[in-house]
């Protein structure tokens, strides 16, 4: 098998020998598994510079993302399968094979699909996904029950988090931390810490070259509590952070998606109890009072409260986060997950085959089939010739 694996651009990956180096001496997530597991070319930048001269120089005038497309339809025909692991480029795929009538192994990893413009496309192009994965519970109902994709096409799995590296590591607990950058609410965190003395640091920045406005909004605060830090941090530098810090908090915007997840995971991993904003999409990861503490949203005096108590019953938050760690090693190992993916995709390709045998029909036959096959229809056509000009002697042959 082997797979082409399409990545958002802006994704900061090191350098496949240097990742490789980096992982073995475990400074880095094991972000090399997907590739390994799948035999994997991952379409991104790098991959871009190698496309032959002419193609190169289209994609100097093109956006990233279009480049991407255009590469992976000019070279899908060398791969067993296309993995798009986001709808902001799955999703244009399968308009484009849709639209050239192109029939290939397509399988795409999603986050929220529910977004208006999403599902509207996604609704007219499913036919050319034969897998659609999610990691939520409730995007998996809005595909099934909303866009009435069929359910033997879309798999809910869990979000995977890499256990090995986000494990708990003893050290003092002097402070607390909020981690990410999409669809945070951290003007109410701030608000909630104001005039306590427990220090927090939010670890936070431009993410894939994009800045989200929710970290605009603090940075451009006249003034922040003197107990705040913002920084984004390193994989090993958000590692120790994680074990400075008593539990971690994860405030979240309204929503139907499972923002904070991929924070609130690694939390766990790190035996934290977390804090999180209850939304109406993140419903599958966090047991409230068991690993963590839902709040409602856009509630600072809510958001303070737990705060004070985790802070002042360690005990408590220890207990969560020895939970969340126990449930991670039971339900959400990146291990079990790139398996999974790999299941399916192997399921995918063994499909697609099963189709090309059965449409290409007689085609499909040896050839001492094919030949008793035309044997029988010369016969029948010379029979059903001769019993038509029985029944009109006026018939020419060159009707027939």
């Amino acid at each position: 098998m082997m797979t082409m694996m399409l990545v958002s651009p802006g994704i900061e990956r090191p350098e496949w020998r240097e990742l490789l180096r980096l992982e073995a001496a475990d400074q880095y997530i094991r972000a090399s598994m997907f590739a390994r597991a799948l035999n994997s070319d991952i379409l991104d930048e790098r991959f871009l510079k190698r496309a032959p001269l002419l193609r190169r120089f289209l994609y100097r005038a093109l956006p990233t993302i279009a480049s991407q497309l255009l590469e992976a339809f000019v070279v899908k025909r060398r791969y067993d399968a296309l993995i798009s692991w986001s709808e902001r480029l799955g999703l244009p795929l399968a308009l484009l094979l849709k639209l050239t009538g192109s029939r290939v192994p397509n399988v795409l990893l999603a986050s929220w699909i529910s977004k208006p413009k999403k599902a509207i496309l996604l609704k007219h192009v499913h036919s050319h996904i034969d897998r659609l994965i999610l990691m939520s519970s409730v995007q998996w109902d809005f595909a099934v029950n909303c866009l009435h994709i069929p359910a033997s096409k879309v798999v809910l799995l869990k979000w995977p988090v890499d256990q090995k590296f986000w494990r708990p590591i003893e050290c003092p607990t002097d402070m607390i931390c909020a981690v990410g950058s999409e669809m945070r609410d951290y003007l109410t965190l701030i608000q909630a810490v104001r005039g306590l003395t427990i220090r927090c640091h939010i670890a936070a920045g431009t993410h894939r070259s994009v800045e989200y406005s929710t970290i605009k909004e603090i940075s451009s605060l006249s003034s922040l509590p003197s107990t705040i830090t913002i920084g984004k941090k390193t994989f090993t530098d958000l590692r120790a952070l994680y074990a400075r810090s008593r539990f971690v908090v994860i405030p979240l915007l309204p929503s139907d998606t499972d923002n904070g997840t991929t924070s609130i995971l690694e939390a766990m991993a790190m035996g934290k109890a977390v804090i999180c904003t209850r939304t109406k999409g993140q419903v599958d990861v966090l047991q409230d009072r068991r690993t963590g503490i839902f709040v409602p949203p856009r509630d600072p005096k809510a958001l303070r409260e737990a705060i004070e108590y985790l802070w002042e019953h360690p005990d408590e938050a220890e207990r969560m986060g020895m939970a969340g760690r126990k449930y991670i090693e039971e339900h959400h190992t990146i291990d079990e997950f790139v398996q999974r993916v790999k299941a399916i995709v192997e399921q995918v390709i063994e499909e697609q085959k099963s189709r090309s045998v059965n449409s290409r029909g007689l085609w499909g036959r040896s050839t001492a089939e094919k030949s008793a096959r035309f044997h029988r229809l010369g016969k029948r056509t010379t029979t059903n010739k001769s019993i038509s000009r029985e029944a009109n002697p006026h018939a020419q042959g060159s009707h027939y």
